[in-house]
């Protein structure tokens, strides 16, 4: 069983690892439903429960590593993260960086993404 993300950092490192196993199940422990994620062209992903999460079947990447992280906004319940992170191909060569926009919830003692924006290629 995973450790409970204490902090909103602690949120951002748990579902950058969950992203990195790509299975659906892991990254659900690492989110606050319902969940959204956006695309760059606005297309919105609405996950209401951990049934809802597919499998990450990506295989244009193996591995993402934060980059960069800034905080954009901040209150005793949330925190908005603008990250860059680079995307690694499974021989670990760098493919591209990208940014994105992550939301943090408080949800009892413990923080969650509630909200995750892929902003395109830096």
């Amino acid at each position: 069983m995973r450790q409970m993300a204490k902090t909103p950092m602690a949120a951002v490192n748990a579902h950058m690892e969950a992203i990195n196993t790509k299975r659906g199940d892991r990254v659900a422990e690492t989110v606050w439903f319902p969940f959204l994620h956006m695309q760059p062209d606005g297309a919105k992903a609405w996950f209401a429960s951990a049934a809802d999460m597919p499998e990450l079947s990506t295989p244009a990447f193996s591995r993402s590593e934060i980059q960069s992280l800034e905080i954009l906004a901040t209150s005793g319940e949330f925190t908005l993260y603008s990250l860059t992170f680079q995307r690694y191909d499974d021989d670990d060569e760098p493919l591209l960086r990208v940014q994105g926009l992550w939301g943090l919830h408080r949800v009892a003692d413990e923080w969650k993404v509630g909200y995750r924006q892929y902003l395109g290629e830096v």
